[in-house]
């Protein structure tokens, strides 16, 4: 394989580089900025940093338009293709966490049981005996809105406390291994390092209150790289972790996403 021009890998990193370090400057000197730069007007740096962040979109927009299907190409086989399945599913079921819980429609519930009345006689008056209860169908909603009371460390909280932001790398990484043209691949992993880097340096200000807040009990038990809380025994024990995750995931949600990611290998092993 060739080696990459330079022009293509500023138009693959260029644009994520600079949302990577506007986000941090602005985020870091967020303090400084307000009472500085913007004479306190708090919306005043919100729309700065919202226009500097659509234009670094902008720019990786273009970016990638100017490398699509432009090479060196490698060779897409079967491991890379297990890999952009397991990475894009694990993505998509991350990310299918944040809609309302999906929840079968129809359901069996156990009716009242009726209350039979004996017929009048002398003497005391014996007391209704209940027949025996009979299960029902019955409709709901096909979406939970409940909210769950749960603890601060919940679901999709127990992998990453930047879970969202993860699994939308884990998505784009999967697609760059699916990815022959290598500048492309490269502009798809870059979210990972949006991910690490942004996900640590938000820590960073919430520890020192700054923007926002990180409750002690979330940090001790956390961690922004996805499971390493879960398999350092921040959590409890391995399986405790695990299984406290199985119990609080929803499985519909999961289950429906892992099928657009089956979908999405099928339509690649067709060549499409």
């Amino acid at each position: 394989m060739s080696s990459i021009p330079i022009p293509l890998i500023r138009y693959a990193v260029g644009g994520w580089t600079f949302f990577i370090v506007e986000n941090t400057v602005l985020s870091h000197n967020r303090t400084y900025l307000i009472s500085q730069l913007f004479s306190g007007d708090e919306s005043l740096y919100h729309a700065c940093y919202g226009t500097l962040s659509t234009v670094a979109m902008g720019l990786t927009f273009y970016g990638y338009r100017q490398i699509r299907g432009k090479g060196p190409f490698t060779r897409v086989g079967g491991g890379r293709l297990g890999l952009a399945f397991g990475l894009q599913a694990l993505g998509l079921m991350g990310l299918s966490q944040l809609a309302p819980k999906l929840q079968i429609p129809y359901y069996k519930a156990s009716s009242p049981p009726p209350i039979s009345s004996p017929s009048p006689s002398p003497g005391p008056s014996p007391v209704p005996t209940p027949s025996p209860s009979s299960t029902v169908w019955q409709v709901r909603c096909p979406f939970d809105f409940k909210t769950p009371d749960h603890d601060s460390v919940h679901g999709v909280g127990r992998v990453s406390r930047h879970s969202t932001l993860w699994s939308f790398a884990f998505f784009s990484l999967g697609s760059a291994f699916a990815t022959p043209a290598v500048p492309t691949a490269l502009c798809f992993a870059m979210p990972v390092a949006v991910a690490a880097i942004g996900g640590e340096h938000q820590d960073y200000r919430y520890r020192r209150g700054m923007g926002g807040v990180l409750p002690e009990d979330v940090d001790r038990r956390t961690s922004n790289v996805p499971f390493l809380a879960m398999v350092t025994g921040r959590q409890g024990g391995i399986g405790e972790a695990f299984g406290g995750l199985f119990e609080e995931f929803k499985g519909l949600n999961a289950a429906a996403a892992a099928g657009v990611a089956v979908g999405m290998a099928l339509r690649r092993g067709r060549g499409r």
